[in-house]
């Protein structure tokens, strides 16, 4: 009886350890939870600080001060293993965008300067066990030929991006964005990025016109108190967006007086290209 006692005990004790050590694990891992949590919390607080002086300070020099700082931050907040999937709902006066493949992430802001033109800042994270992060250096007022131009993450043409598409290629993507330019003209961009393991490059010849030329990117350059949309259609599969025309005749090719005329065109995905339609009926298209 006493050894029947004896075993009974001893396999709830064996249970009761296993238990144990479960609810410990568990408790353990919940600890870590919270605490990373917590590190990102504070985190994001310190960057949301620096942002308001980014976007609000007093001069060029203070925002470029507090842009160093929230960049060293945000190079140490996405190395944290929770970052990729965190909201960063406080940092809503950026733009951070997701590829609809969950391969990458790119957070997205700008600097006004103060002659009322901009510069842009991104970093490129990638969903993998280190969070690999990019830096992307905005050098659009020495790149010449931008419409053909092959460019890197040294070498970028700067902007804020809005919108993620996935191209057919591998690990191909096209990214449509807006450029602030100066005070008398808006730019709006559509450029491809492609990856090599975490090489960057941006730019690939899938855009076609109706003479059939290629294009590595799309500039659209219009006046800047026009409003002037380019938005993707996923039904269509097309990029929408205003055909602009000069105010006046004598004004063609200076693009600061380039204004929508009521029409639109499209790039539409064909093939891994983007092919140019002129004059497309744009009434029914809910996008």
């Amino acid at each position: 009886m006493k050894i029947k006692q004896a075993f009974f005990i001893i396999i709830c004790l064996f249970y009761t350890n296993k238990i144990s050590s479960i609810t410990s694990s568990m408790n353990l891992k919940f600890n870590y939870t919270v605490s990373s949590n917590d590190k990102i919390n504070l985190l994001q607080d310190s960057l949301k600080a620096k942002l308001d002086i980014i976007q609000n300070g007093i001069d060029e020099n203070e925002k470029l001060l507090a842009n160093q700082e929230f960049v060293n931050i945000l190079k140490r907040t996405l190395k944290l293993k929770i970052s990729f999937d965190f909201a960063f709902d406080s940092l809503n006066t950026i733009s951070i965008l997701q590829s609809p493949d969950n391969y990458f992430k790119i957070y997205n802001w700008f600097i006004e300067n103060d002659d009322n033109t901009y510069r842009f800042y991104a970093m490129i994270q990638f969903k993998n066990t280190k969070n690999d992060v990019i830096f992307l250096n905005d050098n659009s007022d020495d790149i010449l030929n931008v419409e053909q131009a092959e460019l890197s993450s040294d070498n970028w043409y700067g902007c804020l991006y809005y919108n993620i598409i996935k191209n057919k290629a591998k690990k191909s993507y096209t990214i449509i964005g807006w450029d602030g330019n100066n005070e008398f003209s808006s730019k709006k961009i559509i450029d491809v990025v492609r990856f090599n393991r975490n090489y960057v490059k941006f730019g690939a010849p899938i855009f076609k016109d109706d003479k059939q030329k290629s294009k590595k990117r799309v500039i659209i350059e219009y006046n800047d108190q026009s409003p002037v949309s380019v938005q993707f259609n996923k039904k269509s599969k097309q990029i929408i967006f205003n055909n602009l025309v000069p105010q006046k005749k004598e004004l063609e090719g200076i693009k600061a007086y380039y204004v929508p005329d009521g029409s639109f065109n499209a790039y539409e995905y064909k093939k891994g290209k983007w092919w140019l339609i002129k004059d497309i009926d744009a009434r029914n298209q809910n996008n």
